[in-house]
C-alpha cells in the first residue's frame, strides 16, 4: 500500500483525534440538542446567614434621621481595625441590631424580604422611609486545577459557577469537567455536591448559582501528572502539525 493510499486514513485519524480532544475541553456538550429557557422567578435567591454583613441604607425626608442609619457610622473604628466591610454583622442567632428599631431577625431571608421587614418596623415611627439592603461580604473560593485559584469578592447578589471559573481564569486543559465539587455551609452544616459541566442539566441545578462562602474545587484529570510543562501539554498538537507538514512535503516531491 503506497503512501498516497495511506494519507486519507491518516487525515481521518487526525480529524477524530481533534474532535475527541475538543469535546473534552468544551462545556455542555449536549447543548445543541437542548432548547428552552429558565424562568428567573424560580431561580434560588440568595438568603442571609449568620456571619454575613449587611449594608442597610435608610433614607427619609429628614437628613438627620437618615444619618442615624448611615452604614458608614456602624462600627467604623472596628471596621478599620479588622478590615471588615462596614455594615451590620448578622450574629450567630441570625439577628442584626438597628438604631431606633432594635433587633431584627434576618436569617434565611432575602434582601428584598429584609427591606420589607425594616420598612414595616420603621413605618411605626417614621413615614415614607426608603430601605435598601445589600450583602457586602459575598465571597467565593476556587481551588484546584484552574489558572488562578483564589478567593474572589462578588459585587452582585447573584453569581454562577461559570462566573466563578471565569474569575479564576477558567479550567486548565487537564481539569475534570464532569466532576467539580461545590462545598456549601448552611446553618453550620456543610454540604457537598458534584457538578458536571458537560451536562446542560447543570444550568438548572441548585448549585449552579452560588451562595456566600461557597468553595469550588476543580479536580485534576488523569493526564495532570504528565502536564509538567506547556510543551508537554501541547505535544499531541505539535506532533499532528509536524506529521501534516511532512506529508505535504513528501506529496509535493
Amino acid at each position: 500500500m503506497g503512501f498516497k493510499s495511506i494519507l486519507p486514513f491518516m487525515m481521518v485519524l487526525l480529524l477524530f483525534t481533534s474532535c475527541a480532544n475538543t469535546r473534552k475541553l468544551t462545556y455542555f456538550n449536549d447543548i445543541a440538542a437542548v432548547r428552552g429557557a429558565d424562568s428567573l422567578g424560580r431561580l434560588q435567591q440568595l438568603k442571609i446567614q449568620p456571619g454575613d454583613i449587611l449594608q442597610v441604607t435608610i433614607t427619609t425626608m429628614d437628613k438627620e434621621v437618615s444619618q442615624i442609619f448611615s452604614p458608614a457610622q456602624v462600627n467604623a473604628a472596628a471596621t478599620g481595625a479588622t478590615g471588615m466591610e462596614p455594615g451590620y454583622l448578622v450574629d450567630s442567632t441570625g439577628y442584626i441590631s438597628l438604631p431606633v428599631i432594635g433587633k431584627i431577625n434576618v436569617k434565611g431571608r432575602t434582601t428584598g424580604q429584609i427591606n420589607d421587614l425594616i420598612a414595616t418596623e420603621l413605618d411605626k415611627t417614621i413615614r415614607n422611609a426608603y430601605v435598601s439592603t445589600r450583602l457586602v461580604n459575598f465571597r467565593i473560593s476556587v481551588l484546584g486545577d484552574v489558572a488562578r485559584p483564589g478567593s474572589f469578592r462578588i459585587g452582585a447578589e447573584r453569581a454562577s459557577i461559570l462566573d466563578a471559573l471565569s474569575m479564576a481564569g477558567d479550567l486548565n486543559v487537564t481539569a475534570k469537567r464532569d466532576d467539580i465539587m461545590i462545598i456549601r455551609e448552611v446553618d453550620g452544616i456543610k454540604t457537598y455536591a458534584s457538578v458536571n459541566l458537560n451536562d446542560s442539566k447543570t444550568l438548572s441545578s441548585p448549585y449552579y448559582y452560588l451562595s456566600n462562602n461557597d468553595v469550588i474545587y476543580v479536580k485534576p484529570g488523569p493526564d495532570k501528572k504528565f502536564a509538567t510543562s506547556k510543551t508537554i501539554q501541547f505535544l499531541p498538537a505539535i506532533i499532528g502539525v509536524i506529521s501534516l507538514i511532512t506529508t505535504i512535503v513528501i506529496l509535493n516531491k
